[in-house]
């Protein structure tokens, strides 16, 4: 059992990452090298200390284990020594509560506070020491929120004239001032070209997969030299950033102060293609047949899948078969010779380029949505640029800035409904041989194709019907149900 006389001499160090006057990071070694020589001095001897590396302002939202588990240990009584240790009172919190709390905790349990900056031992049953110790727990609040308020201030400046902000996107390059400032943020030559290739290929219905693979094998790596994987690639190509608009807080974007990569047509098209619903994201392998999963069975809408079997000793060819009930099975080859005729006869058909980029009628509704939409920007900035030079108060920006970002981020959705064209357009262009075009394809844009035209609203959901008469062969044409919306 410990004495009380052993625990009078026995300090634990509380010791957290801070900055000292340079702005140099201070590390807990640091800390700790000064922390125990002070203990020598005045004959603490250390116990193992608590460790946390993290802000300790009242605005931070990373938890704190180490603070955690000394308050813990402190309520528990299980702290074991007399003397906490702190290198300076604003590493242990720049929360005037958390101090309250603390030194509460101190004096029930008759720990001394020692902090090494001060080079004194505070007594928290001392009315004094706990004055003196609160006051500085105030200073270090009040602080910490003129550092979060200038930081914000700073922000909201950068996010109302579109300035970047956090590292340079893949494709740019960004020039520095003498302080280490961005200063501007333009395209790289080198890197891209590859940006506008991913969106590209995604828009000719190329799989992420396919493309990381080819990319590597091309040597096309990050900045820190690793592969770009399909997640990274999804996560590049849903970027605002390369249409040229800078988005904050899921508030909306506003114009960015760098220029596009990518052509808005193209990105809100990309945008839909990657975050449709019905998009598969994973699967156990790639897929190697264009129809697979696409054409039905008509008895229980479930998808047919690709099998093959053995036939009297040989192997059978292959066929689609239900995959749920085993309710159909049709020869793949004889299949696909009437689907994909079908496909390719339909993209062949003169001036279906057009029918399917046409915009609907929504020309002039599209002209109001833009004309609205540049109003109500305008409006946002001038809020914003009221608010930065104080002729408006913050309480007044506040109040007034949320109805006009709502508004904001509603007309550009809208402008992307109404601007995006059809997801077929860019699969193909008009004066290539669709046969040919087919035949080159991945079988990823096959399959993209083929989901986007068996659909009811256009060629219609293909589906499988048994054999009219067992154990006899029906032609396949005859089995095909084209299910069209009325």
């Amino acid at each position: 059992m410990t004495t009380p006389d052993a625990l009078m001499i026995t300090a634990r160090e509380y010791l957290r990452v801070s900055a000292d006057h340079s702005g140099r990071e201070r590390s807990p070694e640091e800390q700790h090298a000064e922390n125990r020589t002070a203990a020598a001095a005045r004959g603490f001897e250390l116990g193992d200390p608590y460790r946390d590396v993290g802000s300790a302002s009242r605005y931070a939202t990373k938890t704190r284990e180490g603070y955690n588990l000394l308050v813990q240990d402190l309520e528990a009584d299980r702290f074991g020594a007399g003397v906490l240790i702190l290198w300076e009172s604003s590493r242990l919190s720049r929360d005037s509560a958390e101090w309250g709390k603390l030194i509460k905790l101190c004096e029930r349990r008759g720990v001394k506070i020692f902090i090494t900056t001060h080079g004194h031992l505070y007594d928290p049953s001392n009315g004094r020491d706990r004055r003196s110790m609160q006051e500085d727990a105030t200073d270090s609040e009040y602080e910490s929120w003129k550092i979060s308020t200038r930081v914000q201030r700073g922000l909201d400046a950068n996010v109302a004239k579109g300035w970047f902000h956090g590292p340079c996107p893949y494709g740019y390059l960004r020039d520095y001032d003498w302080r280490g400032r961005p200063e501007c943020q333009y395209p790289d030559p080198e890197t891209a070209p590859h940006v506008v290739e991913l969106f590209g290929r995604i828009l000719k219905g190329h799989s992420l997969k396919a493309i990381s693979k080819d990319w590597a094998e091309r040597g096309i790596v990050s900045r820190n030299g690793t592969r770009f994987s399909p997640t990274t690639l999804r996560v590049m190509a849903l970027k605002v950033s390369y249409v040229g608009l800078r988005s904050h807080n899921n508030s909306g974007t506003v114009k960015g102060s760098w220029p596009a990569l990518v052509d808005e047509s193209v990105f809100w098209s990309v945008q839909r293609i990657l975050t449709d619903p019905k998009r598969k994201t994973s699967r156990s392998g790639a897929a190697k047949h264009a129809l697979s999963m696409i054409i039905r069975c008509d008895v229980c809408s479930g998808p047919l899948a690709v099998t093959s079997a053995r036939k009297r000793g040989k192997e059978a060819p292959a066929a689609y078969r239900c995959r749920d009930g085993g309710h159909v099975r049709i020869n793949q080859a004889e299949t696909d010779e009437q689907v994909i005729g079908a496909v390719i006869a339909y993209l062949s058909r003169p001036g279906i380029f057009a029918e399917l980029a046409k915009d609907d009628g929504n020309d002039a509704q599209l002209e109001n949505v833009r004309g609205e939409l540049a109003h109500a920007r305008a409006e946002l900035d001038a809020l914003h640029d009221a608010g930065a030079k104080r002729t408006l108060s913050v309480a007044a920006v506040a109040r007034l800035e949320p109805p006009l970002a709502t508004a904001v981020t509603e007309l550009e959705e809208r402008e992307m409904e109404l601007s995006t064209p059809s997801v077929l357009v860019g699969l193909l262009s008009p004066e290539e041989d669709v046969a040919e075009w087919w035949e080159d394809a991945e079988v990823s844009t096959k399959r993209a194709v083929a989901a986007l035209l068996l659909a009811p609203g256009l060629l219609g959901e293909v589906r499988v019907t048994p054999s009219r008469v067992p154990n006899r062969a029906t032609p396949v044409a005859d089995r095909l149900v084209w299910r069209r919306e009325s």
